[in-house]
């Protein structure tokens, strides 16, 4: 039986992984593949000025990324990265195997085109720009203005905000967790419970 996959994509702070870890939780045969693992090599990723850019899509491995998914909807396992968040950098590798469903994690998932006709099931975490600002400042109390006006905002009104229309269905991630995690897992259910029976 072929993996189906779900791209979750959404702005910085939208909740996109804690939601994946949710749906894992609570609905069998789910496993996830983040876009975070993915990341390029500290040199290697773009810059602006002296600043690491991030959040641009240059900063992902779109080669390997979508090599892995592309076994993985063979039923194949997939070798990826083992990204150290402390070093910056690729450590090692690690195997992520088939499932029934198959979560593709990550804030641009629904912007290349390649990787996005390979999903099953689209669904964007919609935030407003107020709120992912605040929510960016809470989890990165050390990120500076600079960054967040002149890199983050407009990576994401060019890329991730754009990409919003492909989504099959829209959350808004503004609601409380409880309800973004009932409209999303009704969601799934509607497509997969056969397939994914709740636990």
């Amino acid at each position: 039986m072929q993996p189906y996959l779900i791209g979750v994509a959404g702005p910085s702070g939208a909740g996109k992984s804690v939601f994946c870890k949710f749906i894992q939780a609570n609905l069998k045969g789910v496993s996830r593949l983040k876009l975070d693992d993915f990341f390029k090599d500290i040199e290697d990723v773009p810059k602006i000025g002296n600043a690491v850019n991030w959040d641009h899509p240059d900063s992902i491995k779109w080669d390997k990324l979508i090599s892995a998914v592309k076994s993985l909807k063979s039923n194949k396992y997939a070798l990826v990265p083992n990204y150290s968040k402390k070093e910056n950098r690729q450590v090692g590798e690690k195997c992520v195997f088939p499932s029934n469903i198959i979560l593709i994690d990550g804030y641009i998932s629904l912007a290349v085109p390649e990787l996005r006709e390979l999903l099953d099931l689209k669904i964007y975490l919609n935030l407003s720009e107020h709120t992912l600002l605040k929510r960016r400042r809470e989890r990165q109390p050390d990120v500076v203005d600079e960054y967040l006006y002149n890199i983050m905002l407009p990576i994401s009104r060019t890329y991730i905000v754009p990409s919003s229309i492909y989504a099959d269905y829209v959350i808004n991630a503004e609601l409380s967790l409880q309800n973004v995690y009932s409209e999303g897992t009704g969601i799934i259910q509607n497509y997969y419970l056969k397939r994914c029976p709740v636990k």
